[in-house]
């Protein structure tokens, strides 16, 4: 497995740029078993990543100390799968610069994959520490067999047109707590002994994940949200046409959603549309007439309105 993820700098960026033997004070969940323990500083911030590839995994503990809102480009080479932790902190990630993908607060978790392509992480002032747990899909698939929400994650990471999506979130309960600290605070050099631990502990967490899926595929607005992850592009869609698709009255479907996600289902796939339209317009250097038909919309000017209460009210 080859490193998931490249951090961007510009020319000149970086005051330091070097492995290192000590953590930081400020770094609270040292990780023993890491293979490497790399320090940056820029003006006004601070990341360490202690980072280790143990097949099928590569594991980054993930520490940003900003002084102030800093935003920090990566590449994904591939396709890729991975499990967060969020264990301080907020961080934003968009595909460009103005795309969203995810917001992740602290003491949650999920699964996402990313596509291949640049990114954004923003970090507020302050100090966010993320565990990320990069997988094989292959491991994956051979542990999922009755885990049915994991195979569910597998499909979508396989066939799915999205170029990223994220799963759940859940909270990090003290079970998760206590498996997760299994994890990062191994202390064993014994690269066997490691790879057994990592299996072991991270398929509980799989498990325990798979659990709290579940409940979800049988709630209506889950039911109306991943239908739209896949359908967003349609033209058909309005209220009265997903209220017919589910069997529900209008307002049902309108309150359910709303309760759950705090959006309207409009609000929802509106987003996903102008977010797409986005990400081709600047990835293909193309204008509003050339996208406009391909995410839903019968019309230019009804695209143009979307696009700019989307712009203003970011």
């Amino acid at each position: 497995m080859k490193t998931p993820y490249v951090l961007v700098f510009k020319p000149k960026e970086l005051v330091y740029d070097n492995p290192v033997e000590k953590l930081p004070e400020w770094c609270r969940f040292p990780m023993s078993f890491a293979e490497r323990c790399h320090y940056y500083r820029l003006q006004g911030l601070e990341i360490v990543s202690q980072y280790i590839h143990c097949a099928p995994f590569y594991i980054d503990m993930f520490d940003i100390k900003a002084n102030r809102p800093m935003a920090v480009p990566f590449e994904i080479p591939r396709r890729q799968l991975f499990l967060y932790f969020m264990l301080g902190g907020t961080l934003s990630i968009t595909s460009g610069n103005t795309c969203p993908v995810t917001q992740v607060h602290a003491n949650t978790f999920a699964m996402l994959y990313y596509g291949s392509g640049r990114y954004t992480v923003h970090a507020g002032k302050g100090h966010h520490t993320v565990l990320f747990v990069n997988m094989a899909p292959e491991w994956l698939e051979n542990i999922s067999t009755d885990f049915p929400g994991l195979q569910f994650i597998l499909e979508k990471f396989r066939h799915s047109s999205r170029p990223y999506h994220m799963m759940h979130t859940c909270r990090i309960d003290r079970k998760v707590r206590r498996w997760l600290y299994k994890v990062y605070s191994y202390s064993n050099n014994n690269i066997g002994v490691l790879d057994g631990n990592l299996r072991k502990y991270l398929s509980y967490i799989l498990g325990h994940y798979n659990s709290v899926l579940g409940p979800q595929y049988h709630k209506l607005a889950h039911r109306v949200k991943m239908y739209l992850d896949d359908h967003y592009r349609s033209d058909l869609l309005n209220a009265g046409f997903l209220a017919l698709q589910f069997q529900v009255t209008e307002r049902t479907l309108r309150n359910h959603f709303k309760r759950e996600y705090g959006i309207t289902p409009h609000e929802y796939y509106s987003k996903l549309r102008v977010t797409d339209a986005i990400a081709q317009m600047e990835h293909n250097d193309l204008s509003a007439k050339d996208v406009y038909l391909s995410v839903g919309y019968n019309d230019e000017r009804s695209f143009r309105y979307a696009l700019s209460r989307y712009l203003k009210n970011k």
